[in-house]
């Protein structure tokens, strides 16, 4: 399974770099490469089997803080 994540990224990137360098937007390919690799370093965590916390709670405990609670 990890080699399976590594190849596909690998593709993807592959495809999506040559456009991206292309346009020579330099913030883009930035927020780019900086997704793909958050994304990929999760893929391969979880293709390893590690247990990764949900992220449910601090989001739920964000969106109080802003909104309140309804009851």
């Amino acid at each position: 399974m990890f080699l399976l994540v590594i190849i596909s990224y690998i593709i993807v990137m592959f495809f999506e770099t040559p456009i991206l360098l292309k346009e020579k937007n330099s913030g883009k390919i930035i927020f780019y490469f900086s997704l793909i690799i958050f994304s990929m370093i999760i893929s391969v965590l979880l293709s390893l089997g590690v247990q990764l916390p949900s992220p449910s709670n601090p989001i739920k405990t964000i969106v109080i803080s802003i909104f309140g609670k309804n009851d």
